[in-house]
Parts: C-alpha cells; structure tokens; sequence
C-alpha cells in the first residue's frame, strides 16, 4: 500500500505505518498464502438487491452489482448461479485449507462467542467430503 500510494497513506496509529518492523520478511505473497485480507467466505452469502423507499415517495434499487433495475443484467440467473456456484466452491476449498475455526469472522453472526467461532466436527466434515466429491467432479469433467 505505501509503495502504490500516489499521496497520502493514513492510520489510527502511527505505528501501524510499518508492519514491517515486526515481520521476518514484506515479501506479502508469503503472508497468508495469497489470501491475507481475504475475508472469512463462510460468512458471506450471494444475493443483496437494496431497495430503498424514501421520504417524499421515491424509491431506488441496486443488485449485488450496483445495477438499476434497468440496467441490462440487473436479473441474470445465469450469473447468478455461476457465482453462487463458484462461492460454495471457495467455501468449500477454505474449509479444507483453514479448518473448522473460523478466522477474522464477523461478530454479527457469532456475537455471544469469547472468541473464534469453530464449526462442529460433524458440519466440518460434510464440507469436507463435499469438497472431496467436488474436487472428484473437476477431474472427471477435464478428462473430458
């Protein structure tokens, strides 16, 4: 970020300013394998069309994209089925790589926890037999 910023780079702290004083390395790829600030995908879900109803009458809407409803695109199922697809893949492939802990997650959803929430084992494992069979299913379909 300090290296790409054009003006000004800001923090709460000015200590915050460098993380690298404390890190073996700033090589970024080696920090959480590429997926550093990615957030928890088990804690997100597709969708998010936003209607708004204001004061004087009017109303507006925006997709999950930031579409209007006249926009074309606004409602693609098609999209939207790839995209829901390709989410429950990640969740799945990040089920096997993190675990049943649940890292950096939102405290809306697991808000009267002490501290990280942990999937039970018996969830944890469908995931990773769905994410077994998935990666079974990928194979098959290039070798053909």
């Amino acid at each position: 970020t300090k290296k790409r910023a054009l003006r000004y780079v800001a923090a709460a702290e000015k200590e915050w300013l460098f993380p690298e004083r404390h890190l073996p390395s700033t090589h970024w790829p080696n920090f959480g394998d590429g997926f550093l600030f990615m957030p928890e995908p088990r804690d997100l879900s597709m969708g998010g069309e936003v209607v708004v109803g204001y004061k004087d009458g009017r109303s507006d809407a925006w997709n999950e994209y930031g579409q209007k409803p006249w926009e074309e695109g606004y409602k693609d199922e098609e999209r939207f089925e790839r995209e829901a697809a390709a989410l429950e893949r990640f969740k799945l492939e990040w089920a096997v790589r993190q675990g049943p802990v649940y890292r950096g997650t939102s405290r809306h959803f697991h808000d009267k926890l002490d501290g990280p929430y942990v999937t039970p084992d018996e969830f944890h494992q469908r995931d990773l037999e769905r994410a077994r069979e998935l990666r079974k299913r990928l194979k098959r379909k290039k070798k053909h």
